[in-house]
């Protein structure tokens, strides 16, 4: 299914962002799947659902806004997975990505959301020192999500997302139910992890994330450098909260200018 995209930055706040950002990459990822499933019939608003892998790749950093699209589904077995295209003015493709999800057709979601919430215990939200928004590459206080690294041992750091810091209009580009952190965060993690481990403000190319397990909003969670591969510029990520793995992530970046 071919379609067309609004470039209206004044209803889409996150179009102010570079084409290839995480954070626009990942909210046209769920905007465009989800309409693309209603109007084919393949996906029931009526229906819980969860993302449970997602994996993309971009264009080079020049490339321009998304204009329009390609949707299309696969199926192997009993599992569906999506595919997105999109292309700027020019043709230039922006970025590709494809995924899969669960439906929680014979559960009873919203209790068992409940139950998972109320295991781990929310004190009011901590005080949190989050490392300073240039170190992370964000332009106010409000969007980082991230403390600095630790290197005792493994590479490490501590994140905290809350209502106040990673949901409109707290902060300028990212929404969602607010009910747990979402796939446009963990996206956004993984980018200020790299630009904390290297230095220096990252330009993402490609990457892919899996989801065992909900991350909670208001709850802090760790976050480990599992690998680094600085010829191939890419690194992996895992986060935990509450004692489990909750998101695996690999990120590519494009070379330093």
């Amino acid at each position: 299914m071919a379609f067309e995209c609004s470039t209206d930055a004044k209803v889409w706040p996150w179009l102010n962002l570079s084409p290839v950002h995480p954070i626009l990459v990942q909210t046209i990822n769920f905007w465009a799947s989800i309409d693309s499933g209603e109007f084919l019939g393949t996906f029931d608003p009526d229906v819980w659902t969860a993302l449970t892998q997602v994996e993309w790749t971009c264009g080079p950093p020049t490339v321009g806004l998304p204009v329009r699209g390609v949707y299309g589904t696969t199926r192997d077995q009993d599992r569906a997975r999506y595919q997105l295209e999109f292309f700027d003015e020019h043709d230039h493709r922006v970025a590709r990505m494809s995924g899969q999800g669960v439906t929680f057709r014979t559960r009873n979601f919203e209790g068992w959301r409940e139950e998972a919430k109320e295991k781990i215990v929310k004190p009011d939200p901590p005080v949190f020192a989050y490392a300073a928004k240039e170190a992370v590459g964000v332009a106010t206080q409000s969007e980082r999500f991230l403390a600095p690294l630790t290197h005792e041992g493994a590479v490490t750091t501590r994140g905290l997302i809350t209502k106040a810091n990673g949901l409109r209009p707290a902060h300028p580009y990212i929404g969602g139910s607010g009910d747990h952190v979402n796939s446009t965060h963990m996206g956004e993690v993984g980018r200020q992890f790299g630009d904390l481990l290297l230095g220096r403000r990252l330009t993402n190319q490609s990457g892919g994330m899996e989801f065992l397990h909900y991350v909670e909003l208001g709850t802090p969670f760790d976050v480990e450098l599992t690998a680094h591969d600085e010829a191939d510029r890419q690194y992996s990520l895992i986060v935990r909260q509450a004692g489990r793995d909750c998101t695996l992530i690999n990120m590519q970046y494009a070379p330093a200018d």
